[in-house]
């Protein structure tokens, strides 16, 4: 998995032209409200089986399902530390190869630079929190942390297709 962060700081850049064509698009709305992980993993699950007639196996979107619920909850507690009512638009695109669901904001930028290597958790630990980092790394072929056009942060979820 990569992890990365586009010196364009525009999320447009990071793709270029799509290697393959985009197959299907779905898009969210939700509130910076922890209530509202229910309906992205919801979402998730559309996007993944159901938006292209099973564009990833099961364990693939059960994998990008707990990828999306923790990059929208670090969303929520950490770029709007804590506020509820702020608006997270969500997107989802089947590709060819690929499946992409992205995460677009108006909160805090996530700097992954800023993190060292992401070890793996002590899962006995009685801390709360941690693991998403790692469950993105683990779980995901690529996540792209940017900024688009409307100067928006972005985190964009990356799983390639099993052909």
């Amino acid at each position: 998995m990569t992890l990365r962060s586009t010196p364009s700081r525009r999320i447009a850049n990071v793709y270029g032209a799509p290697e393959k064509p985009l197959v299907a698009h779905a898009k969210l709305a939700v509130s910076s409200d922890l209530s509202e992980l229910a309906r992205v993993r919801d979402f998730v699950r559309h996007v993944c089986r159901e938006l292209d007639g099973h564009a990833l196996d099961e364990p693939s979107t059960t994998a990008v399902q707990l990828a999306a619920t923790e990059a929208a909850s670090n969303i929520m507690r950490h770029a709007y530390r804590g506020e509820t009512g702020r608006r997270i638009d969500v997107s989802g695109e089947v590709l060819d190869d690929r499946v992409r669901i992205a995460f677009a904001h108006d909160g805090d930028v996530f700097e992954p630079d800023e993190i060292a290597e992401v070890a793996e958790p002590d899962v006995d630990a009685t801390t709360r929190g941690g693991l998403g980092m790692y469950i993105m790394q683990e779980f995901l072929d690529e996540v792209v942390h940017a900024e688009d056009a409307a100067q928006r942060s972005s985190t964009t979820l990356i799983k390639n297709r099993q052909r």
